[in-house]
């Protein structure tokens, strides 16, 4: 903390921020390195005797207050006026300081508003849906970069403040000397306030950040090049100098390596301190990748390598002052759903999925619930039971899949000691996977990351696929906006495919609209397998395109496979890929039925999904209609639905089985509303027992009985990892009738 003759001086208190630059001015500036120019020599004194001969390239400027000249030195620097309109509207001053900050420019700030004001926290105590993630507390960031890089001259000598604070800071060490400090051994440093990438010096006098020194350590900065053996664009993005950056990193271009090596060169070849770094993986597997592959680097001193909701948590937990939070898993939510908004129990509805998918889409997408509601009928009183939900998720102590994000999000828009805290271990960020995330992602980023917003953002904006859930390829393309300053490297080797594949993928994606210009070549010395000898694709290369419908897609893939197999491909080196996972249920069985060994995502799960279920049961009423089996009277009697009350549905379940003709007799036997339902229920039980084959019984069943119709109203579930629905879920089941057209010997395979 600052003394109180440090705060009669204007100190900017401990979250300020300051920032070396040092130097005499000279009479232009044009010649002033900028980002990672190397300076030939250091400048000559002309400052009081008191303050060191600092390097040129460290970049320091000046404060001064209103109409004050500036020191000798700076007299052709460029001035940026702080005062009461800049208060007002940070934004362009902050932006211009942001530049030259990043450029190690000196500037002289005349500073013409009470530093108090300056540095007073700001909170935003609104609701987080509606916030745009390009939010930002403008006038924080103005406060860093007034004080980051800047010498206090208001009082008539130079004050170097990150000096005097490392020297409180860590024991033994002591402000002056022939640098800036002395550290606890009597050797001079430099504490360097510029962006956090501290250039080495011509005089060799080590030079430490002061993100390093604010976390108690006077590690002096590192300069070696990267280690490992990477290609060129892979390497100009690890040794990216100074600031944030976008990596766009297309399908097979190493894009996990660079991050990781990014990460090792920050800790290893420069020596950043690690309690100041944060590494932010798609999901735990690939954070786990990440920490094996760095070794000894990733230890209990940092660096965070976190995925994005265990971000999130760590937010929620260790700075929203309740402690330890629980994480409800989908049952847990669901159940609280049905007790806090008014869910109906549906036949053949899975009436809780549409709030679900609401409050994902307030909390991620940032969408005010009354919009939601708006546009998602199936969850009345979403608009009012939201902040009863979250109410009780307080209560409970516990969050939700997306509450550790907007909670995250809220703590640190309300809480400024809390956001500051968790600032200072996100002096650095490494994002992988950029293009997935939501828009409440993107504000977690840049409220943990500001001011300096030193991001390293590495996606592909080709490769949005979870646009469902709000993620936008413009977070990508405009990421200089949303992190000022940062550089953009393009990694543009795909090592994984042949060149026709590439060239292929290249041309359907040059058909996106909202992208990057981008060049993805093939591997130096990567060719095109030979022409297939046989089989379907005889005569073709690496890429090939034949059409098939539904029901021959199953024959078609065997026949591919076989041939392959035939030519000595190993079964492991053959994948067969579809838009979801049910499409894949024909050529699964087919495969298996033809003696080809399999491994997929497909598992005796897809088989109890209700579409299939249904219509299985269906199939076997066909081909036994005078031994019905209770279960399926219960399965099929309601789908589609057909109003029938629940006691006639349990008189017809009541013994182990029934028939069509008992369906008919108990019609006879009722009064009222139920009789034509029941005679209804047993014409379609006929109609599908009248089909020819299995693929004509499935067809009536979803299309004449309406069950494909009904289905619909499951569709859309956005809580789960696979996004087949159940209408690709029926169509499959008839594509598998091909394999086997006789309704008897129909599940055989299941």
């Amino acid at each position: 903390m600052c003394g109180a003759s440090d705060r009669a001086k204007g100190c900017c208190s401990v979250a300020c921020g300051s920032l070396p630059w040092v130097e005499p001015a000279p009479t232009t500036w044009a010649g002033m390195p900028r980002r990672g120019r190397a300076a030939s020599a250091v400048a000559p004194l002309r400052y009081p005797r008191s303050v060191p001969a600092v390097p040129l390239v460290l970049g320091r400027g000046a404060i001064v207050v209103a109409g004050q000249p500036p020191p000798a030195g700076w007299e052709g620097a460029q001035r940026v006026l702080v005062g009461a309109e800049e208060l007002a509207a940070p934004a362009a001053a902050a932006d211009r300081l942001h530049e030259a900050w990043l450029a190690r420019r000196p500037v002289v700030v005349e500073l013409a508003c009470d530093p108090a004001d300056l540095r007073a926290p700001e909170v935003f105590d609104g609701a987080v849906h509606g916030v745009d993630p390009g939010f930002e507390f403008a006038r924080e960031r103005l406060q860093f970069l007034v004080w980051a890089n800047t010498y206090d001259a208001r009082s008539g000598e130079l004050v170097w403040w990150h000096a005097r604070k490392a020297a409180r800071r860590v024991a033994g060490a002591r402000e002056g000397g022939p640098a800036d400090l002395l550290d606890p051994e009597g050797r001079p440093l430099f504490v360097d306030g510029g962006p956090p990438d501290p250039p080495e010096l011509p005089t060799g006098t080590p030079v430490v950040h002061r993100f390093s020194a604010e976390a108690g350590i006077l590690t002096p900065a590192r300069h070696r090049p990267p280690a490992a053996e990477l290609a060129p664009d892979q390497l100009a993005a690890v040794a990216h100098p100074t600031g944030g950056a976008r990596v766009i990193a297309p399908a097979g271009s190493g894009k996990t390596r660079v991050l990781t090596e990014r990460l090792r060169h920050l800790l290893a070849d420069r020596g950043v301190h690690p309690s100041t770094v944060t590494a932010v993986a798609f999901n735990t597997r690939a954070a786990e990748e990440i920490r094996v592959r760095l070794p000894g680097l990733v230890t209990g001193r940092g660096p965070q390598v976190r995925t994005l909701n265990s971000l999130g948590l760590w937010v929620c937990s260790e700075l929203g002052g309740t402690g330890r939070l629980g994480v409800l898993d989908e049952a847990g939510a669901r159940d609280l759903v049905q007790q806090v908004f008014p869910v109906k129990r549906q036949a053949n509805a899975d009436t809780v999925a549409p709030y679900l998918d609401a409050l994902s889409t307030v909390r991620l997408g940032l969408v005010p619930p009354d919009e939601v509601e708006q546009t998602v009928p199936d969850a009345p009183g979403l608009a009012e039971g939201f902040g009863v939900y979250r109410e009780e998720l307080r209560e409970r102590r516990a969050v939700d899949f997306d509450e550790q994000i907007y909670r995250a999000i809220e703590i640190l828009l309300r809480d400024p000691g809390a956001r500051a805290r968790a600032q200072r271990s996100c002096r650095r960020m490494l994002v992988d996977e950029f293009q997935d995330l939501t828009p409440a992602h993107l504000l977690l980023v840049r409220l943990l990351c500001a001011p300096a917003y030193d991001c390293f953002g590495v996606g592909d904006d080709d490769q949005v696929i979870y646009g469902y859930a709000g993620a936008d390829p413009r977070f990508l393309i405009d990421f200089d906006r949303f992190f000022p300053g940062a550089g953009t490297h393009t990694l543009e080797v795909n090592y994984r495919c042949p060149p026709a594949v590439v060239d292929a993928a290249s041309n359907l994606l040059s058909y996106n609209t909202r992208r990057l210009q981008k060049v993805i070549r093939p591997a130096p010395g990567r060719k095109d397998p030979p022409p297939a000898a046989g089989g379907p694709l005889a005569g073709t290369g690496a890429v090939a395109a034949v059409g098939a419908a539904g029901e021959a897609l199953a024959h078609l893939a065997v026949d591919v496979v076989s041939d392959w197999l035939a030519t000595g491909a190993r079964p492991d080196e053959i994948a067969v890929l579809a838009r979801v996972s049910s499409v894949l249920l024909p050529v699964h069985v087919a495969c298996m039925e033809a003696g080809i060994p399999v491994s997929s995502g497909l598992g005796p799960a897809v088989l109890r999904r209700t579409g299939v279920r249904t219509a299985l049961a269906y199939l076997r009423i066909a081909q036994h209609p005078d031994q019905i089996r209770r279960t399926d009277v219960a399965e099929t009697i309601h789908r589609p639905s057909r109003k029938i009350s629940r006691m006639v549905a349990e008189m017809l379940t009541k013994r182990p089985a029934t028939s069509v003709s008992d369906i008919r007799r108990l019609a006879g036997r009722l009064s009222g509303g139920d009789v034509p339902k029941l005679l209804a229920y047993a014409e379609d039980l006929e109609q599908v027992a009248a089909a020819a084959t299995t693929a004509e019984a499935l067809r009536t069943v979803r299309l004449d009985l309406g069950l494909g119709a009904q289905m619909d109203v499951l569709d859309g579930s956005r809580t789960e990892a696979d996004r087949s629905t159940h209408a690709d879920d029926l169509l499959a089941l008839e594509a598998v009738a091909a394999l086997h057209p006789e309704p008897a010997g129909f599940e055989g395979w299941c």
